[in-house]
């Protein structure tokens, strides 16, 4: 057996103790406690700051709005909507349009019997007023009555039936209509509107020499 007691000293200074990585070691402990410390302090919140409350969303204002008749397409509020804009008839809305000199049974008339027989077959093969009567039609006339009405449709002529109460009220209705619908005078009508007025001015011009 070989004693190494007198060698140990010298054995003992070729492998000196790891200084480097215990040394490391010892520094990485408290990095890391430091930096641990660092990242809770910065968490946490500091109470002697007062954060504002959060402010809530404001609703959004409730619109009232009525839906005026068909005819004018718009949107009106309640307080300047009155029941006047409303149509007299969902069927015939264009009753409720005023003619210069309806009030007093003046209007005009440019239309001839046979034209307004005209219109009134017309308008009964017109799919847009399919859901309008005779009955109603002759209510909205100025309530003709059956018999009236078939007496003026089975007349021929230009003025056979004027004298009837059905020759003015099938014209206001009409004329209604054509304003209501958009569409322009035709020729046989501007023809008709010239001739009344020079009628309308030879009868005056008689009424001064006379």
């Amino acid at each position: 057996m070989i004693d190494l007691g007198p060698m140990a000293p010298e054995l003992s200074q070729l492998a000196p103790p790891k200084k480097g990585r215990r040394a490391r070691a010892s520094k990485s402990t408290p990095t890391t406690t430091t930096a641990a410390t660092t990242t809770t302090a910065t968490a946490a919140p500091d109470s002697a700051i007062a954060y504002p409350a959060p402010v809530p969303a404001a609703p959004y204002p409730a619109i009232d709005r009525t839906l005026v008749p068909i005819s004018t397409n718009v949107y009106l509020k309640p307080s300047t909507h009155t029941d006047e804009q409303e149509p007299a008839d969902p069927d015939l809305p264009f009753l409720s349009i005023p003619l210069p000199g309806e009030s007093t049974d003046s209007v005009p008339v440019y239309d001839s019997c046979d034209e307004l027989r005209r219109k009134i077959r017309a308008f009964f093969r017109n799919p847009k007023y399919s859901k309008v009567t005779q009955k109603k039609f002759r209510e909205a006339i100025g309530n003709v009555n059956a018999n009236t009405y078939r007496r003026f449709m089975e007349k021929k002529g230009e003025t056979a039936g004027a004298e009837c109460g059905m020759f003015y009220g099938s014209y206001v209705f009409f004329e209604k209509m054509r304003i209501w619908e958009g569409k322009g005078k035709g020729v046989r009508r501007v023809r008709s509107e010239v001739e009344y007025v020079i009628s309308s001015l030879l009868d005056r011009l008689r009424g001064h020499v006379c």
